[in-house]
Formats: C-alpha cells, sequence, structure tokens
C-alpha cells in the first residue's frame, strides 16, 4: 500500500480550511466539518490504493458515506441547518434582510459557488450526501441516459427557489420562524422550522433518486435528471483548476471510461484527442481513471 503526502492532502486542506473558518466566524463547528470532510477523502484514498481498478472506487463510496454523518446528524438533524437549495434561498434573504452572513451561507459558497472554481463538481463525487446512498444501491447496470431527460433539473431548480420564496410572500416569518420555529402570519401554527424543511427535503431527494436509479438502471440518474444543485455547480466546472487529463500513454479507444462514467461523460473523446475534460457533467469520481487498462488518465 503506497501511503504517500497526496494522500493525507485532502485532510490538511480540511484542517486549513477548517482553521480559517474558525478564527474568522468564531463558531467550532468549522473545526469539525472541514477536518472530518477531509480526512473521510483520505481514508477513501488510503482504501482506494490498495485495490486495483474497478475495485478501487470502493474507496471514494467509503469517503462519500464517512462524509454524509457530517451532513445529516451533525448538521442538519443537531445544529438544524438544512443545506440544501431551499434553505439557501431563506438565509439569503435573511442576509439581503438583516445583513447575516449565516453557516449555511458560507457552506454554499465554498462547496457550490466557489470551491467549483478549483475541484470542479467534486462535491457531487465525494461529499453529496444524497449520493452516498445512490453509489452504494446494488444496479450493476450503468445504461446511458438519453439527453432529453436532462433537461427536467431546470424546472426543479426554478420550484426549489421559488417555493421558499411563495412561503416568504404569503407570510411565512423566516426571521424567527424558520430560525426558532416561531410561525407568524398565515404559518403561525405549523411552525416550519428547519428540521422540518430538512426531513422533508431529503426524503424527496432520497425516495425519488432511488426510484430513478432502479427505474433507468443507473446509480446517478437523479443527478442528471432532478438535482438542482448541480446547475449551480456547472459553469464553474467548466474552467476548474482541477480536471481528469491525459497522460502521455496512447489510447487506444477501447470505450472503457465511456461505458464506466456514472455521468456519461464522453471521456475518450478528451482524452484521445489529448485534451483535458471539461465537461461540466464530470464528478471527479475517478472512475475512469481506474477502469482504463492503458493508463492513459490522470
Amino acid at each position: 500500500m503506497n501511503l504517500n503526502f497526496n494522500k493525507f492532502l485532502p485532510f490538511l486542506i480540511g484542517v486549513s480550511i477548517g482553521l480559517i473558518l474558525y478564527f474568522s466566524v468564531h463558531w467550532w463547528g468549522f473545526f469539525v466539518v472541514f477536518p472530518w470532510i477531509g480526512l473521510s477523502i483520505s481514508i477513501g484514498l488510503i482504501v482506494a490504493s490498495a485495490k486495483k481498478g474497478k475495485q478501487k472506487d470502493i474507496g471514494r463510496k467509503l469517503s462519500i458515506l464517512l462524509i454524509s454523518p457530517v451532513f445529516l446528524v451533525f448538521l442538519g438533524t443537531f445544529q438544524r441547518e438544512n443545506l440544501q437549495v431551499e434553505e439557501t434561498v431563506f438565509y439569503m434573504s435573511l442576509f439581503l434582510a438583516t445583513g447575516l452572513f449565516t453557516r449555511v451561507l458560507i457552506h454554499f459558497a465554498v462547496a457550490k459557488i466557489f470551491g467549483p472554481l478549483i475541484w470542479g463538481r467534486g462535491f457531487c463525487g465525494w461529499a453529496c450526501w444524497t449520493a452516498a446512498v445512490l453509489d452504494w444501491l446494488p444496479i450493476n447496470e450503468n445504461k446511458p441516459l438519453p439527453k432529453k431527460y436532462e433537461w427536467y433539473r431546470y424546472p426543479v431548480l426554478v420550484l426549489s427557489l421559488l417555493i421558499p420564496l411563495a412561503f416568504i410572500v404569503l407570510g411565512y416569518d423566516y426571521v424567527n420562524g424558520h430560525l426558532q420555529g416561531k410561525g407568524s402570519g398565515l404559518f403561525q401554527t405549523a411552525k416550519f422550522d428547519q428540521l422540518i424543511w430538512f426531513l422533508i427535503g431529503n426524503a424527496l431527494y432520497y425516495i425519488s433518486g432511488i426510484i430513478l436509479a432502479f427505474k433507468f438502471r443507473k446509480k446517478r440518474a437523479f443527478c442528471k435528471i432532478l438535482c438542482p444543485v448541480s446547475l449551480l455547480m456547472k459553469p464553474q466546472s467548466t474552467v476548474a483548476l482541477i480536471r481528469r487529463r491525459p497522460t502521455e500513454n496512447h489510447c487506444i479507444e477501447c470505450g472503457s471510461c465511456n461505458r464506466n462514467c456514472p455521468m456519461d461523460v464522453d471521456v475518450m473523446s478528451y482524452i484521445s484527442r489529448g485534451r483535458n475534460i471539461t465537461s461540466s457533467e464530470c464528478i471527479q469520481c475517478c472512475i475512469c481513471i481506474n477502469v482504463c487498462g492503458e493508463n492513459a488518465i490522470k
């Protein structure tokens, strides 16, 4: 097993981000969240180094599974912080109304707005708590998804933005009701606090994700059909600093990378022409690297 420095780099980056945010915002939780994420990725890289070929993806799947409790248990359940799009709309409204830049907005800025400029859609491949379940589903196929279904994400994103805005317009007191569970106006007795939004939103994601995976015989079908978050990261990911690249080895165009890519990226087209992968669908999962028999991808 090759335990080189690169495998521990995610943990060191996580500790660094945690320290920076802790001393900037003075919330101890940042020193839990980001080192935990970094350590989980480092563990996955170490496990992957002991595997060969397609089995190396077990390391990434382990990483994403280890990371998910941070979002589902620590932040979502205990801290009552829902990191989905709908929650972000409430907190952006709060920021515009009061100037308060909350931890949820910090997460969204780091993971889904500015982060993709560095690591592309690496969040989707290594940290998404919905995909943490989908990637372990007992589905062996990876059938290509017809392009027409990919446009469904756009109306879903619009709904994800409009639903919380509609609640606000109808009298939902997102300053008190959402933060403290004390509703007012039309929703005075409803108490739609963060935990309720968190449970309902995640239930919809998981149920639809599992149904789509089995229907299309593709674990990541949800990511390409319904996930609104992916659209927020796609523009930045096309110019990301970290991306999959061709090596000096010749691509024999066997198609193994394309057949195994969970996001249907035409990897072979990029690599065979000596080009970096700039597709906004790439989630940095590295499966293409694992299955390439010629070591033509890095």
